[in-house]
């Protein structure tokens, strides 16, 4: 006797799930969240937040379907702490977030949290503290989900994770109040000291001629934007913020505070130079410039370890591109007109004891 179409397309989607099922695994992670002493920008060497002793942070790397195990043991001694998953909806699983007084509680000083959560959203993405601005302390680092269907996974042979980000010399317990304070009636965020590639400086790529990278990079700084060049190399941006675009060729980007850029760039043919990339913080953004900050950040793409690295070049304006250019790659259309629109306005202003 034949089956019937109902149970064919039960048998159907019963193997399917079967086969994402074997396929996900689980990821464990176990983090001590620790104090440390730090340099990273050669000037100045302060206490760090570390996870088991160490900074920068590692990396969460997973793949599309595996569920992810965070178990953190709270070893500051004198400070809580949390993570949240920056960029993952957690749906379903909200307590997951680790944002502090909204989904969870704080991790206090010698207790413990275990984060566990499915993830099924490809990208790039960061964790970090969500406790009273603590993670420019350094408690941040990137968490890359591969996706093993991703529509350009045959267009590179190697890939990359870059962050970028400012850097301050002073705590943030010594920064914030002064922020948050009747003596800074403007607002005027504290200006940083430095600015990292992967929380460090004068970082070296090593690439090989011919091959194309995909670099998966995040903006993990606390305030500064940063525009980001790779002098003699295209970027062809093929995601933002954990969405697909088709490919879109830059020459510069602009990453915000909390964005994330993957793009692919091809080497060249050669051998014959070594190549500097820059990250330059928006000094727009800055009350103050002191005399002493140095906003740009450089990094070299390293063909030959023999040859020079170069000083980078001088520009004459930025050319960072407009992200309403990029088109996302599901093609998914836009909302259709609102039948009713609202209207906040939003300004900075004096509470009424003085603070901003």
């Amino acid at each position: 006797m034949a089956l019937s179409h109902p149970i064919l397309s039960i048998l159907s989607l019963s193997l399917a799930l079967f086969s994402l099922l074997a396929d996900a695994k689980v990821v464990t992670y176990d983090f001590n969240v620790t104090w440390v002493r730090a340099n990273p920008d050669g000037q100045f060497e302060r206490s760090t937040i570390g996870i088991n002793n160490a900074w920068p942070l590692p990396i969460i790397e997973a793949d599309v379907g595996d569920t992810i195990i965070v178990n953190v043991e709270n070893g500051l001694g004198n400070a809580t702490t949390s993570l949240h998953f920056h960029g993952l909806f957690m749906n379903g699983t909200t307590e997951m977030d680790g944002t502090i007084g909204v989904s969870q509680c704080g991790i206090v000083p010698g207790s413990t949290f275990k984060y566990n959560f499915t993830i099924d959203q490809p990208g790039t993405y960061w964790y970090h503290s969500h406790f009273r601005g603590q993670y420019p302390d350094g408690i941040r680092a990137p968490l890359i989900i591969s996706d093993p269907k991703s529509p350009f996974k045959d267009m590179y042979d190697e890939e990359f994770v870059l962050s970028v980000s400012d850097w301050y010399h002073d705590q943030m317990t010594d920064l914030i109040p002064k922020f948050l304070n009747k003596a800074n009636p403007t607002g005027a965020e504290p200006v940083p000291d430095s600015a990292l590639f992967n929380d460090t400086q004068n970082l070296e790529v090593k690439i090989e001629a011919e091959k194309t990278y995909l670099f998966r990079m995040v903006n993990i700084g606390a305030f500064a934007g940063q525009r980001v060049w790779f002098e003699g190399h295209t970027m062809k941006i093929v995601e933002v913020d954990g969405i697909y675009t088709d490919p879109f060729e830059a020459d510069m980007i602009y990453l915000t505070a909390a964005q994330r850029y993957s793009f692919l760039i091809t080497a060249k043919n050669d051998t014959k130079a070594n190549y500097a990339f820059v990250g330059s913080m928006d000094t727009d953004l800055f009350d103050t410039f002191p005399d002493t900050l140095n906003y740009n950040v450089t990094g070299w793409l390293v063909y030959d370890e023999n040859k020079d690295l170069p000083d980078p070049k001088l520009i004459d304006e930025f050319t960072d591109i407009d992200d309403f250019d990029l088109v996302p790659h599901d093609k998914e259309p836009l909302l259709g007109k609102a039948d009713q629109t609202i209207t906040l306005e939003v300004m900075m202003d004096n509470l009424n004891d003085g603070a901003n």
